[in-house]
């Protein structure tokens, strides 16, 4: 099933929506509930009546061809011009149908999971969950304009998508089998808070040596690591060969976490390959600490930069905005909101830690730990403000089509890339729906020179806040 319309007419058609989306009543509203086996879905003409209340579609080519011809016959009877479908995302149940709708000529939105569990309570004042009233709460918010795009990647994107969805898969996993290592199998092996003995570390496999701790690390316990050994636990096997059980369990660990890492490596070089042929991958790996794989990851998560009218939504979609609670006279902390898609905070994340490598960049980080002083996250909130630039940095030179100019930070004007002086013009269609000029020289201000690769420590989950909007207090 084909998508009749491109995606950059369907972002189009969506601005369109979002603005008469309250007000015209010649649409028909559809909201659907997705499950696994069969959805349910409510027909209502806009801001006029509802035309059913919940029908029943199995979750197949025959049920999806009789509920379009069902909304063909309610689209004559009504005389409604249009026809919008909202679905709830739910993991990958909702693709098919909604490539379906799509290729009907239907325009297919979706409603945010936080908003549709939020309102889903002022419906009838209960607690109650159910598939009809699921579908009726999608119709209400459909009609009050609460949607948002339905991203339909094709070709290399949907590709990389694909390949990111698969990579956090196989990191989680390592990360499973390290944890596993940490607090199951390394105290069965001696005390947690002293190093293995060399005559022990030898007799484990090879991957499982380079996890064992070291008399430093043994001395000062990480957070990370088990302080004691399970209940029922064997003693420290000092001397001999491993017990067949244990034995057995090393290995059987050593061959997962060899093959997650083998694993990880192929589908990082497929990231790679599938992302280079397209423009907007070189102009990323310009920028300081984005290397290879958090370049891919960074084109995947973002998708089409003509999706974005201005930085805000691109800040927004990272979770780096900043938000306040405030009440009267009190205001609280300012903190990033964290929502949006996490994986992309933790690319940029990972791009500022090895930017720092660079002197500029660590200079930067260095003078904005020295206005927190006395905070014991100052150095993860000025990490957080510096990936937050380099979303800034992202946007200018994704906008602009060209490389990041490191030359701009000495106020040294860049060399002329196109006649008359002017900057590289981006492809058409990085430029659909683009207001204004190319980027200022502000939104694409450098810190020092670019360093690809390098990535460090993990983002901790606690959120950053704004050192120059203090709290005040009542």
């Amino acid at each position: 099933m084909p998508i009749i319309r491109s995606n950059a007419i369907r972002i189009k058609r969506f601005r369109e929506l979002k603005q008469d989306l309250r007000t015209r009543r010649d649409r028909l509203l559809v909201g659907i509930d997705i499950a696994k086996v069969q959805d349910v879905a409510q027909v209502r003409l806009a801001h006029t009546q509802i035309v059913d209340k919940a029908l029943t579609l199995p979750n197949t080519a025959a049920g999806f061809a009789a509920f379009w011809a069902h909304l063909q016959r309610r689209q004559r009877e009504t005389g409604a011009t249009e026809i919008v479908c909202a679905v709830e995302p739910t993991g990958t149940y909702h693709d098919a149908l909604a490539r379906f709708l799509e290729s009907q000529g239907a325009d297919v939105v979706l409603v945010s999971n936080t908003v549709a569990h939020h309102n889903r309570r002022t419906l009838d004042g209960t607690w109650g969950k159910s598939d009809p009233k699921d579908a009726h709460n999608l119709c209400d918010l459909l009609e009050r304009g609460h949607v948002l795009f339905y991203s339909r990647a094709d070709g290399p994107l949907a590709e990389l998508r694909h390949l990111v969805r698969l990579l956090r898969h196989a990191r989680v996993e390592l990360g499973a089998c390290k944890a596993r290592f940490r607090n199951t199998l390394l105290p069965t092996l001696g005390p947690a808070g002293e190093a293995v003995s060399p005559a022990l570390v030898a007799r484990l496999p090879a991957p499982l040596q380079r996890l064992c701790p070291t008399p430093v690390d043994a001395e000062a316990p990480r957070r990370c690591r088990s302080r004691r050994a399970p209940r029922g636990a064997a003693g420290p096997p000092e001397a001999g060969p491993l017990p067949p059980a244990l034995a057995y369990d090393v290995l059987d660990l050593a061959a997962r976490l060899t093959g997650v890492q083998a694993r990880i490596t192929q589908i990082e070089a497929a990231l790679v390959q599938v992302a280079t042929p397209l423009p907007a991958y070189g102009w990323l790996l310009s920028l300081p600490g984005v290397g290879p794989t958090l370049a891919a990851i960074l084109l995947a998560e973002i998708g089409d930069i003509a999706w974005y009218t201005k930085f805000s939504q691109l800040r927004k979609l990272a979770g780096l905005d900043i938000i306040w609670v405030a009440s009267g006279k009190w205001t609280g902390t300012t903190r990033i909101s964290k929502c949006g898609r996490p994986l992309l905070r933790w690319a940029l994340y990972q791009a500022a830690l090895g930017a720092c490598r660079n002197p500029g960049w660590r200079a930067r980080r260095e003078a904005l730990i020295a206005k927190r002083q006395g905070d014991r996250y100052a150095f993860l909130k000025a990490t957080t403000e510096l990936a937050a630039k380099l979303l800034r940095l992202t946007w200018g030179v994704w906008r602009s089509g060209g490389p990041y100019d490191p030359a701009r930070v000495a106020g040294r004007p860049a060399p002329p890339q196109g006649p008359a002086g002017r900057p590289a013009i981006a492809s058409p269609v990085a430029r659909a729906g683009r207001r204004g000029a190319s980027p200022s020289a502000k939104e694409q201000a450098a810190l020092g020179t670019s360093r690809p690769g390098g990535t460090g420590r993990i983002a901790d989950r606690r959120g950053s806040d704004r050192p120059h909007r203090p709290r005040r207090r009542a």
